[in-house]
């Protein structure tokens, strides 16, 4: 997964009634992406007599295709299409099209919801990592569920990810920016199918609709420090009632500063996971980088704890210490180590280890 901050939006309601409009050229794709590939070893306990090898290859990317025409009146219209870089079960990622102009943004599709794309959280010096939904999470922790990318650490509003939803930004105001996202139903899933027959399925119980979505923050320069601060909240209807089921609710906080190199920031989740009674989960990270010349290193640090009603908690804490180094324009080279501790009133759930890892990032 790639987070891409939105920096400027549209309206699309006032782009089509001001008047009929021809695009001065049609829409033409190029290429974009990303390609991540880390050699690790990693050394961690045996749980429930199941052995982790401690080599392995691992490698994230993306192909983009990109498309955008500006229409005789201003308004921008754009596509952008995801393709995973290797075999998958979702082999398209985001895929979406867009209307941007001086009112601000609207996208329509499967992307990741407006609280998603704004939230800041603790920075990491190493490319596709960090301890705030990492592309790659070097651990398996068992049937711990602290975590909330499949179980890595994250303070993301990622609750209806790719599903098709329908995403307002408003124009940045004073360094103020709100955007809101509407998700009719997670019935089509989270990945965005076309659902171009038929209607979906309604009134399953326990399942979320109706979902809304709100994602504010404030990025600005004063004087010689950058600050960046974001809020999210989700709350969800179920279609229809279950035992120990109730409306999702989300909500997310977010803090970066900037000065002189250095970058500070934070973040925390609470979410009720659709569930009633006392199921939550709650996480927050922090982290530290520091940037000079082509090079850049930094600390973070994650804890996340699930509740249970029954059963006993679960709690993961997540450290890493790392770096890069920019070879050229879009490639660097990465290293680091990272600790796990995931411990839980379940033997099952207690996982401790340790990773060293070294890759390269590209960027196009």
């Amino acid at each position: 997964m790639k987070k891409i901050l939105i920096g400027t939006t549209a309206l699309v309601a006032v782009g089509l009634v001001a008047g009929q409009a021809s695009a001065a050229e049609k829409i033409k794709l190029g290429l974009g992406g990303y390609y991540q590939s880390f050699f690790k070893i990693t050394d961690q306990d045996e749980v429930n007599g199941v052995e982790y090898r401690s080599d392995e290859m691992v490698q994230e990317g993306e192909i983009h295709f990109l498309g955008e025409t500006v229409l005789d009146n201003g308004l921008k219209v754009g596509v952008q299409v995801q393709l995973e870089g290797y075999t998958t079960g979702d082999q398209i990622d985001e895929h979406y099209v867009y209307f941007d102009g001086s009112w601000g943004r609207v996208l329509l599709g499967a992307e990741n919801s407006a609280p998603y794309l704004m939230h800041y959280a603790a920075p990491s010096a190493i490319a596709g990592h960090g301890v705030s939904s990492p592309n790659f999470f070097n651990f398996s922790t068992g049937t711990n569920l602290a975590g909330r990318v499949g179980q890595a650490p994250s303070t993301l509003i990622n609750n209806t990810s790719d599903a098709n939803k329908l995403t307002y930004f408003t124009p940045r105001m004073a360094g103020f920016q709100l955007g809101l996202s509407y998700t009719p139903s997670l019935a089509g899933g989270t990945g965005g199918s076309s659902g171009s027959y038929g209607n979906l399925t309604d009134n399953v119980p326990g399942r979320q609709e109706q979902i809304v979505e709100v994602g504010l923050n404030y990025v600005n320069k004063l004087g010689p420090v950058d600050l960046a601060v974001s809020g999210g909240y989700l709350k969800g209807s179920l279609e229809a009632d279950a035992v120990g089921a109730d409306d999702l609710q989300v909500w997310s906080l977010g803090l970066n500063v900037g000065f002189s190199g250095f970058t500070f920031g934070g973040s925390y989740v609470n979410d009720n996971r659709g569930l009633d009674g006392n199921n939550d989960i709650k996480g927050w990270d922090v982290g530290l980088v520091y940037a000079f010349g082509p090079y850049k290193v930094g600390a973070a640090y994650a804890n996340h704890q699930r509740e249970f009603d029954v059963g006993g908690d679960d709690e993961i804490k997540f450290y890493e210490i790392g770096g890069s180094y920019a070879m050229g324009p879009g490639i660097s080279l990465n290293a680091g180590v990272q600790f796990l501790d995931a411990d839980s009133d379940r033997a099952s759930a207690r996982q401790d280890g340790t990773s060293f890892l070294i890759g390269t990032a590209l960027s196009f």
